[in-house]
């Protein structure tokens, strides 16, 4: 059974390619963006073998190992998402016995770019670890040990924060634990670089992360190479009760899905009674296209979590802003949550999914349809933006900047929607399916998503470069550039919305049959 689910994983991913050149443009994007990051993490593996520091080398070993296990448990939640083909509920109306659908499920998460770049990095590892034959061993059962870890983890961490999210309770208490996680890193990272990154304190960071369950698994190897052989089992031993503890944990969970399958939109049984947004903005094709994009965003988990985490983010900055006196990254704020609230708007159609057919049967007009999804990220931005370009002077940065911070936040957030309009017109790609674990991502779609993340960044940067460049010489001290910033930003923003509407529209009325097409073919 084990080998017909991962038969099954290639067979999907190989139909996806043929069944769309983007995918294979995109996986082609993915190989290269991803690989130079695989080939530049092996070849400091590499090095750290051909030199002689037994320590620095465990060192080395131990962090990467960490940031994998950290990367597989935390990436798929905030960017990238997890291969809905491996969602458990998809699973409940097959007689499969549970434990051999968790070892296959578990398996299959390694076939595609993920897993063979994580197995690399993997291989990596036990080449920097190997020093005499019995360290080498050891190397590659921690590699092995490790490897589980990660994918267990990433399966853990997917399904209950999908069960978490399925609940607007559940909704409400990841939002306050997304800002209370931002609020404890202020202090542990102040903490590691309150007097610089030196080789001590790397090492000091790697020896606590050798005694955690991210670092069991790596630190056993060095442990070996450095004598202490007793550590250096103990972690070995941590680590394959850890991989025990994981798969009896991914059994249970999926156990309780297989029995008791659930939506992950739903709201918890709360029934509502009114229009709600549809009762309270204008009757028209405008209106009711915001209202619907507004009650997406408040009940549906595909649209809601993103959004606090848009919130939340710039929010970040305040830690070197307070704990090293940064007044850069102070009047940062603003720009970072413009950029990201207008940013975030470029694959709004891809979200439709097939119910896009009622805009196409309806025959509303491109304008509508374009200014009407902006709704509720142009309220978010009339709030936050405002409200980061005050913090920043609140808690220590100059006051005459906020002009100039106000300014240059309002020209992203307008060149974010204006680039929006139009590409989320042009080119969708794959995102979770109404109904679906909101964190699940379409094989080999990695690809194309970075593509067009980056084409949509890069405009938009190019379309604020004037008000970014009125803001560089406010902050070296040009006092008058502040004030120039606050008029000239915000109107070429809206000159760069008005056309971007007007170009996004006319592309929208002659693609929307195309628009439709891509969307079902995505299914």
């Amino acid at each position: 059974m084990v080998a017909h689910l991962l038969r099954l994983k290639l067979h999907l991913l190989r139909n996806g390619l043929r069944r769309s050149v983007a995918a294979i443009v995109g996986m082609v994007f993915g190989v290269l963006y991803g690989g130079g990051f695989v080939v530049l993490v092996l070849a400091g593996m590499i090095a750290l073998r051909a030199q002689g520091d037994l320590g620095l080398a465990r060192t080395g070993v131990v962090l990467a190992g960490a940031g994998l296990v950290a990367g597989w448990a935390l990436l798929p939640i905030l960017l990238f998402g997890v291969d809905p083909t491996l969602d458990p509920t998809r699973f409940a109306t097959f007689a499969v016995r549970e434990r051999t659908l968790a070892l296959g499920l578990v398996l299959s998460a390694l076939v595609g770019l993920p897993g063979v770049a994580t197995i690399l990095l993997v291989l990596g590892t036990v080449v920097a670890g190997s020093r005499s034959v019995a360290t080498t061993l050891l190397a590659l059962v921690g590699g092995v040990l490790g490897l589980l870890t990660c994918v267990l983890l990433s399966r853990i961490v997917t399904a209950a924060a999908s069960a978490v999210l399925g609940t607007r309770r559940g909704r409400d208490v990841a939002g306050v634990g997304g800002l209370a996680l931002l609020v404890c890193v202020g202090p542990i990272v102040g903490g590691l670089s309150g007097g610089g990154l030196d080789r001590a304190t790397v090492d000091r960071v790697a020896e606590v992360l050798a005694w955690t369950p991210l670092g069991w698994a790596w630190a056993a190897a060095g442990d070996v190479s450095l004598g202490h052989w007793g550590a250096g089992l103990a972690r070995l031993l941590l680590a394959a009760v850890l991989c025990v503890v994981l798969l009896v944990v991914w059994e249970r969970l999926l156990v309780s899905v297989l029995r008791n399958p659930r939506s992950t939109s739903g709201d918890g049984g709360t029934v509502r009674s009114g229009l709600g947004l549809f009762g309270r903005l204008p009757g028209t094709p405008m209106g009711a296209i915001a209202a619907r994009a507004g009650t997406y965003w408040v009940r549906d988990p595909r649209f809601n979590m993103p959004a606090v985490m848009t919130v939340l983010l710039p929010a970040g900055l305040l830690i070197p802003g307070i704990g090293s006196g940064s007044d850069l990254a102070l009047v940062a704020m603003p720009l970072a949550s413009a950029y990201l609230i207008g940013w975030g708007q470029h694959n709004d159609v891809g979200y439709d999914s097939t119910a896009f057919w009622m805009h196409v049967a309806s025959g509303v007009d491109g304008v509508s349809d374009r200014l009407g999804r902006l709704f509720p990220s142009g309220l978010m931005a009339v709030v936050c933006v405002p409200t980061y370009a005050v913090l920043g002077p609140a808690l220590g940065a100059p006051w005459w900047l906020l002009p100039a911070t106000l300014g240059v936040g309002c020209a992203v957030a307008l060149n974010g929607f204006a680039v929006a309009c139009v590409t989320s017109a042009v080119k969708q790609y794959a995102v979770p399916a109404p109904g679906e674990n909101p964190f699940t991502s379409r094989p080999g779609a990695a690809g194309v998503t970075l593509g067009v993340q980056a084409v949509c960044g890069a405009a938009v940067f190019a379309l604020s470069t004037p008000a970014l460049g009125l803001g560089v010489l406010a902050y070296l001290g040009m006092r008058w550039a502040a004030w120039t910033a606050l008029a000239v930003g915000p109107a070429l923003g809206v000159l760069a919305l008005v056309i971007g509407t007007r170009l996004g529209a006319d592309l929208f009325r002659r693609r929307q049959a195309i628009l439709l097409q891509d969307l079902v073919s995505m299914r």
